[in-house]
């Protein structure tokens, strides 16, 4: 090897947002009409380039007439994209039909070397680009999220559902800009093949309006979240917001005061509450009470589901500082875990019960009965909610990877102690509907670097807090 050349050992790990372009249809173009098309191709490069120099992008492949380009900031993507489609559509094109191009936004991890880009962020782009047709503009729901509040004048955005895609383990949640001039032809997508097949037709389908019908948090958590995310607010701009609403201050007073934290003095007031329990577990508090309020079903006892997520934030707690994750965090992502859970109970109360009679009678892994009767895991599904929740990126992280935190990328080692503390919780409640994976635990273990010692602490652990536990669930009934 040349001296000063880079391989891909050599490769550095950047987030960035990408977008992948491609003109449908190109090959027939090129076979019927090939003076035209050459003609074309040259007009198509230029409004392209300019598009993308004008919002800061930069292109590091051309391949044939795609595009692959690279943006700092999301919105400054989704901006070039409605500039080129807007200017393609405007254009008056010498082939017998106008170009129709397809672009994907993807935001994401990807390593970096001699120019390109590598990683699973990438096979996402290529495979969505794959069912994107012409003259549409797909984001996934990580860039969805960071572009929301800044869309370009006219637009918005259409949730176009949770899709499988070929080769990919997890699915995608995709949006559809929608903006002036757009064919309803192209309301829709192209048809997805080579996705993963269903092992039996599901019992409930969830559709993006299913996904979307799901309790809203509560005003006064959205407005407290947003006021403990600002770094610049203390603990009495948190009682402003929360202290109006009596009862969920009476149940965050409750808990506070509950054996769970074991405070030597009474809190008296949501402030002393921020101030003593801190912003974190304040915050984890106020999005699990906003939940259980939210997802209250008339058959559906949810007794043993907050025993569980309060088990599983306390094992994620006591094992953070093995695994050098902020506690007060771990605490919250436990709490949260499965969210997704509460969708399928308040959406498809019926079914769910189904998933938990296989559980419980056929031995049947948690994820394996929600694919057969639902098509989509309870991981899957509450990362849509969280992200429409806007809860911070680590928390969705964890919601959507616990079962799988090799998927999370630079979040693995966050993801895989919320997995670990899912196991312990079951092990330690003796959860008798759930399946204990041995080879499992054994890989998280692996992940985080933690023993069979590290283990048998955490279980005995939340066997003695066994109390509190109960305690902290029958506070915030």
């Amino acid at each position: 090897m040349a001296q000063g050349e880079r391989t891909i050992a050599d490769a550095s790990l950047i987030t960035v947002t990408f977008m992948f372009t491609d003109i449908e249809g190109s090959t027939a173009l090129w076979e019927q009409e090939t003076a035209a098309m050459r003609v074309a191709l040259q007009r198509h490069n230029v409004l392209l380039t300019a598009a993308v120099e004008r919002f800061g992008g930069h292109v590091f492949k051309t391949v044939g007439d795609a595009f692959c380009v690279t943006f700092d900031d999301a919105a400054a993507a989704l901006g070039a994209a409605c500039v080129m489609q807007t200017s393609l559509a405007a254009e008056t094109w010498p082939t017998r039909t106008p170009l129709r191009v397809r672009i994907v936004l993807h935001t994401g991890p990807a390593y970096a070397s001699a120019g390109d880009y590598f990683g699973t962020t990438i096979n996402r782009c290529a495979r969505l680009l794959a069912v994107a047709r012409g003259g549409q503009t797909l984001l996934t729901s990580v860039t969805a999220a960071q572009v929301r509040s800044a869309l370009p004048a006219g637009t918005s955005l259409s949730d176009m559902g949770i899709l499988r895609l070929r080769d990919l383990a997890h699915p995608v949640h995709v949006f559809q800009l929608m903006h002036a001039g757009l064919s309803p032809s192209l309301f829709d997508l192209a048809e997805v093949t080579g996705g993963g097949k269903l092992t039996a037709q599901p019992l409930a389908r969830f559709k993006p309006l299913d996904l979307y019908d799901v309790p809203t948090l509560p005003a006064v958590v959205v407005q407290a979240l947003r006021i403990m995310q600002d770094p610049r607010s203390d603990a009495k701009a948190v009682e402003d917001v929360i202290a109006p609403d009596p009862a969920i201050s009476a149940k965050i007073l409750r808990v506070a005061n509950s054996a769970y934290f074991g405070r030597s003095r009474r809190v008296a007031t949501i402030a002393d509450a921020v101030r003593v329990l801190g912003f974190t577990n304040v915050q984890g508090m106020i999005i699990g009470l906003g939940a259980f309020d939210a997802f209250r079903t008339e058959r559906l006892s949810l007794t043993d589901f907050w025993k569980h997520s309060i088990a599983v934030a306390s094992a994620a707690r006591f094992l953070a500082p093995r695994v050098d994750c902020a506690a007060d965090e771990a605490f919250t992502a436990g709490i949260l875990h499965d969210i997704g859970k509460l969708i399928f109970a308040v959406q498809a109360e019926q079914v769910y019960q189904q998933v938990l009679e296989l559980q419980r009678q056929a031995r049947v892994p948690s994820l394996e009965a929600e694919r057969t009767l639902f098509e989509f895991t309870h991981a899957e599904v509450g990362q849509t909610v969280a992200e429409r929740w806007a809860l911070p990126g680590k928390y969705v992280a964890a919601i959507a990877y616990h079962h799988d935190p090799a998927a999370a990328e630079e979040r693995v080692t966050f993801c895989a102690l919320i997995g670990l503390a899912d196991q312990a919780a079951h092990a330690a409640l003796a959860d008798q509907a759930a399946v204990v994976d041995d080879a499992q635990r054994d890989a998280l273990q692996e992940i985080l670097r933690l023993g069979p010692a590290d283990w048998q602490q955490c279980v005995d652990h939340l066997h003695e807090a066994t109390e509190n536990i109960d305690a902290f669930a029958g506070a915030i009934r």
